[in-house]
């Protein structure tokens, strides 16, 4: 039977989706905004970047709600007898959320000052602020870091979950497959 809650092992198949639907959206959405910054505002991108903007609208509703439902539901207890790992894994999710909205944060904010609609899949959202070029490219530019340095940390975290199925054989990368 596949549950929904997490349970004192495993984490809950809503917990689940929401992890790995954010992983895709994240992938999805880097592999997208490769090229030169600019090209993404050329008339020939407007496809990719309205798919790329609408990925990362979506990474945010789904981080919103899984902080909802992580008030409802449990973490698993891993059994993890060192305290520094246990500590690293929640410095680490911390930093991967503050990633998660700072992100799409700065790139709504950086567009915005830089007098760019925010293009999604189906409509526009002008801009809500008032125009200040060189800040909208500053923040672009922190976007831009902040979107490298979230696949080096989720690659930490991936490679964290691999040690601990392979080398420590311990139910923590279990805990998050279906199925584990």
């Amino acid at each position: 039977m596949i549950a929904l809650r997490s349970t004192s092992f495993c984490y809950g198949v809503v917990t689940q989706s929401f992890h790995w639907l954010t992983a895709i959206l994240i992938l999805a959405s880097y592999a997208l905004s490769k090229g030169d910054r600019y090209s993404l505002y050329s008339a020939e991108a407007d496809g990719i970047r309205r798919i790329h903007e609408t990925l990362g609208v979506l990474v945010v509703i789904v981080v919103v709600l899984r902080l909802l439902w992580g008030l409802i539901d449990d973490t698993p207890d891993k059994q993890q007898k060192r305290r520094w790992m246990t500590e690293t894994a929640k410095f680490v999710r911390l930093v991967l959320y503050a990633l998660l909205i700072s992100i799409p944060a700065t790139a709504i904010v950086g567009t915005w000052l830089e007098g760019i609609p925010i293009t999604l899949i189906g409509f526009d959202i002008c801009p809500q602020i008032e125009e200040a070029h060189s800040l909208g490219q500053l923040i672009m530019k922190i976007h831009i870091i902040l979107g490298e340095a979230i696949l080096w940390i989720a690659g930490a975290h991936a490679a964290a979950a691999l040690f601990h199925h392979f080398y420590l054989r311990d139910e923590v990368f279990k805990s998050m497959i279906p199925g584990g």
